[in-house]
């Protein structure tokens, strides 16, 4: 049986659950900010670099160095609803952005493998750039009826087009990444708000709140209700 190799990851002012998730299997270090990135270098070259928010001044302060141009960037946070530098980023090659809610998933990390071994490469960056503002838009109108031909339409592409790259660079079908910011969105709704279930539900995009709930079951074993007992 073939050992996978432990990977170096650097998390930069990064989440703690993607820290917590990746840090058995892999080799980890975290800093608050890019500017001790230098000092990290000489004894830690990254496969990975991590920011929960990012600048595209970050981005190419990274790609200036020889040892990380070709490293792979990701962009995870749990919302991107006020992200306002995606113009800046979307040029670079070689970054990902995606919410936190669906990094932590098995299926995205296994894509994650695939970029570290070679067996997958990351889009060319004007494709990418249009999986990222799908994420983006995604985040900004999850509590509309979003539809695969809606999110297609609204960044001007084919809707089997737009599904196929975002499956290639997220690992995760696009319709699968709406449901799970969804689910998401209504945990903390659940948790931090008085909101009934079925105000969460239409904040979430679903009108029917008993579908909703069978959703929210299915997903994390437990009824809306039963998330605030």
């Amino acid at each position: 049986m073939q050992i996978e190799k432990p990977r170096k990851i650097i998390f930069i002012g990064s989440d703690s659950r993607l820290l917590k998730k990746w840090a058995a299997a892999n080799i980890t270090e975290v800093i608050s900010s890019i500017s001790f990135l230098d000092n990290l270098l000489p004894r830690f070259v990254p496969d990975l670099i991590v920011f929960e928010n990012v600048r595209d001044v970050d981005i190419a302060e990274i790609r200036r160095n020889e040892l990380l141009v070709f490293v792979p960037v990701l962009v995870a946070a749990d919302s991107f609803e006020s992200f306002s530098n995606l113009a800046g980023i979307a040029g670079f090659p070689r970054v990902l952005l995606c919410n936190t809610c669906v990094a932590l998933s098995d299926a995205f990390y296994s894509e994650l493998k695939k970029i570290f071994s070679s067996k997958k490469n990351i889009l060319p960056a004007r494709t990418g750039a249009i999986v990222k503002y799908a994420v983006l838009f995604i985040n900004k109108n999850i509590s509309k009826a979003l539809t695969r031909e809606m999110i297609a339409s609204q960044l001007g592409v084919a809707e089997d087009y737009l599904s196929r790259i975002f499956k290639k660079e997220l690992g995760i079908s696009l319709w699968n990444y709406v449901n799970e910011f969804r689910l998401f969105t209504a945990r903390n709704l659940l948790v931090k708000t008085g909101m009934t279930v079925s105000e969460v539900s239409r904040e979430c995009g679903i009108a029917d709140a008993a579908y909703f709930s069978r959703l929210y079951s299915s997903f994390y074993g437990h009824s809306p209700l039963a998330e605030r007992r």
